[in-house]
């Protein structure tokens, strides 16, 4: 199932109507580019808790600023009706990076609330 979310966070009462990957794959692929050097942090700031845009600050994926760098794939899973954790495959064809995610919704906001690289 592929499913569309737009660049405005869904309402509180969308949870059910979108899939866990879209919600991981919308904030997660923002969070990487941050990673990346792509993009600056506050132009996430807002899907961000303090402690994750702390680590982004002292955190870089220098290899990521390759254009070949990317978002391979995203493992997501709805754990409850308001958080989504996930496993987001980054990298080349010759290095492959693990990105571990916790997205909740906060007052019908999406923020990533714990970020892991592996």
């Amino acid at each position: 199932m592929t499913a569309v979310l737009s660049i405005e966070t869904p309402p509180a009462g969308a949870v059910a109507e979108i899939s866990a990957s879209a919600v991981a794959g919308f904030i997660g692929e923002q969070v990487f580019d941050a990673l990346a050097g792509r993009r600056a942090l506050h132009q996430v700031r807002e899907h961000l808790v303090p402690q994750v845009a702390g680590l982004l600050l002292t955190t870089r994926l220098h290899a990521a600023q390759s254009p070949d760098y990317r978002l391979r794939s995203v493992h997501a899973c709805l754990v409850t009706d308001c958080a989504v954790e996930a496993c987001m495959i980054v990298g080349t064809h010759y290095r492959v990076r693990a990105l571990v995610l916790r997205v909740e919704q906060d007052n019908g906001h999406w923020v990533c609330t714990l970020l892991s690289l592996v």
